[in-house]
């Protein structure tokens, strides 16, 4: 398999996000929701497939000097515009540029599990936990009930078909079975029990290959 590097791939698409903070109680959360990952030049209003991961991890607006709004729980829940802005990706949206490639698509939207912003999974459980204490019905995961639309428009592809990669997080598990039980074909590598599925980017580039081949063969079955 030809192994796209960063700097190649940065040449070919653009990525935009859309950051905000959410107010819970006197604490204030760094959280992403959507992420779209588009070929440079090209206009597709729908997604080819959309990909679910655990949390948006590291990547950051672009411009080091945005400061993204601050909404409370119910401005959240009410505000009915995203602002989309130029993102620098991280090592899994790299990867999920490098299956783009592969299958010539101009346009992914990747959801997250959680909103919450935190490239380490160890230190993303805990800002979980602490979040459930501030509000334990989790306004910042996708599924939330009163997020049923925002996650209804966002999932909307051309393909009807969603790449489950958002790894194995106790904390997330009542959100994935949520997403496993919508009207859409879901692909993924399963990763022990149900409701996991393994991470599209591993820390080394030989996991890396091998999750791109066997997503591969998940995505032609299906």
């Amino acid at each position: 398999m030809n192994f796209i590097y960063a700097e190649e791939l940065k040449k070919t698409f653009d990525i935009y996000g859309h950051f905000y903070n959410l107010k819970l109680s006197n604490s204030v959360l760094r959280s992403r929701s959507i992420l779209e990952i588009r070929r440079k030049s090209k206009t597709s209003m729908l997604a080819d497939i959309i990909v679910i991961m655990m949390n948006p991890g590291s990547s950051i607006p672009l411009d080091k000097k945005y400061s993204p709004k601050i909404f409370s729980k119910k401005e959240y829940f009410q505000n009915k515009t995203k602002e989309i802005i130029p993102t620098r990706p991280d090592n899994a949206q790299y990867q999920i540029m490098r299956l783009m490639q592969i299958y010539n698509w101009n346009f992914v939207r990747i959801l997250n599990l959680s909103d919450l912003r935190n490239g380490n999974s160890g230190k993303f459980q805990t800002e979980f936990r602490n979040a459930m204490k501030l509000d334990n019905s989790n306004p910042h995961c996708i599924t939330h009930i009163k997020r049923k639309k925002e996650l209804s428009d966002c999932i909307k592809s051309k393909n009807n078909k969603i790449i489950a990669a958002w790894g194995n997080i106790a904390e997330l598990k009542e959100s994935a079975e949520v997403i496993l039980k919508l009207n859409k074909k879901i692909i993924g590598l399963k990763n022990g029990n149900r409701p996991n599925f393994r991470y599209a980017s591993p820390y080394m580039k030989k996991q890396k290959i091998e999750w791109l081949k066997k997503i591969q063969k998940e995505i032609n079955n299906n």
